[in-house]
C-alpha cells in the first residue's frame, strides 16, 4: 500500500507539455498507472475542455468502462458551462474536478486579483459541478489573503501554476514560499500544476530551467503549518540534498503528513513514471 502521503498526489497530465502525448496513447497510459503496483498514489486524467471529444472516442477504442477526469479550461470560465455539459453527456466519464484560471487581464493587482477571483467563484456557484472540486487558478503573483479567503468562503480550491514551457513560468523559492504560507496560514487546499516533474529542486538538464520538487513543495507545507516565515519556507524550497529531503519525508509524524495532504492536494505531472522512479530511488516506496 502507498505511504499516506503520496495516496493520489500524482495527477495525470500526460496531454499537456513536454511530454504532450496524442489521446491515442495517453489513455493506455493512464490505464497502465491504475493498475500498477503504485496505483493509490495515481490521481484522475488530466484533459482541456476542447479535448472531450477526442477523450471519449479514446475510451470507446480502449474499450474503457470509466474514467475519473480533472477537466482544465485553459482559456477560462467562457465555456465551463458547455465543457460540463460535455462531460456529463458521457456517463463514462466520471468528473472529479474543473480546473479554472481566474481572467488574468484583470489580474495585474491584488484588489484586482480579488475582484476576479470573486466573479469566477460566482460564475461557479452557478453551473452544477455534481460534487465534483473546483480548482480556481491564481497567479502566484498575485495571490493574497483576501483572495484565497474569497475561494475558501466558496468551499473551492486553489491552482498554482509552478511551472511551463518558458523560464518565466516557474515562480522562484521566495515567489512560491510567499504563496504556500499563505495557503497555510488560511488553511485552504490548493494543487499545483507544471513544472513538478521530480522529487528534488534541481535544474533540468535540456532546458536549464530551475525546476521545484514536489517533496521539497510537501515540506515547505509542513514548515508553514508550523509557522514558518516566508524566509524559512524558501529555504526548504530550495534544499537540493537529495537525502536530507528524503529523510526529513520519511521523519513526518503521521498526524503532520495528513495535514500536509490536506492542504496540498495533488499536481499534475505530464509523466507520472517520472516521481515514481524518483520515490523508489529515494527509498521512499517500493514495490513490494
Amino acid at each position: 500500500m502507498a505511504d499516506e502521503i503520496f495516496r493520489g498526489l500524482f495527477d495525470d497530465a500526460s496531454l499537456f507539455p513536454p511530454a504532450s502525448l496524442a489521446m491515442a496513447d495517453a489513455v493506455p497510459g493512464h490505464l497502465r498507472h491504475h493498475a500498477a503496483w503504485y496505483r493509490e498514489m495515481s490521481g484522475p486524467f488530466v484533459c482541456a475542455d476542447s479535448k472531450v471529444t477526442q477523450l471519449s472516442a479514446a475510451m470507446t477504442a480502449a474499450t474503457v468502462i470509466e474514467l475519473d477526469l480533472a477537466l482544465v479550461l485553459p482559456a477560462g470560465a467562457a465555456s465551463l458551462d458547455p465543457a460540463v455539459d460535455a462531460v456529463f453527456s458521457d456517463p463514462r466519464l466520471r468528473l472529479r474536478a474543473v480546473e479554472v484560471p481566474i481572467d488574468r487581464a484583470a489580474a495585474e493587482t491584488y484588489d484586482q486579483a480579488a475582484g476576479a477571483v470573486a466573479a469566477l467563484t460566482d460564475q461557479l456557484d452557478k453551473t452544477p459541478l455534481a460534487g465534483a472540486a473546483a480548482f480556481v487558478e491564481i497567479p502566484i503573483g498575485q495571490l493574497a489573503p483576501d483572495s484565497v479567503q474569497i475561494v475558501a468562503e466558496h468551499r473551492y480550491l486553489v491552482k498554482l501554476r509552478t511551472g511551463g514551457v518558458t523560464s518565466d513560468a516557474f515562480p522562484d523559492e521566495d515567489a512560491l514560499a510567499r504563496a504556500l504560507v499563505i495557503l497555510a496560514q488560511e488553511r485552504v487546499p490548493f494543487k499545483c500544476t507544471a513544472g513538478l516533474h521530480r522529487a528534488i529542486r534541481h535544474k533540468a538538464a535540456d532546458t536549464g530551467f530551475e525546476h521545484h520538487g514536489f517533496l521539497n513543495v510537501l515540506l515547505a507545507v509542513a514548515a508553514g503549518c508550523d509557522g514558518a516565515d516566508v524566509a524559512e519556507v524558501a529555504d526548504v524550497l530550495a534544499n537540493q540534498d537529495a537525502q536530507r529531503v528524503a529523510g526529513d519525508i520519511a521523519a513526518l509524524a503521521a498526524d503532520a503528513a495528513a495535514e500536509v495532504r490536506s492542504l496540498f492536494t495533488s499536481f499534475g505531472t505530464c509523466s507520472t513514471d517520472e516521481p515514481i522512479t524518483d520515490l523508489v530511488t529515494l527509498g521512499l516506496v517500493s514495490k513490494g
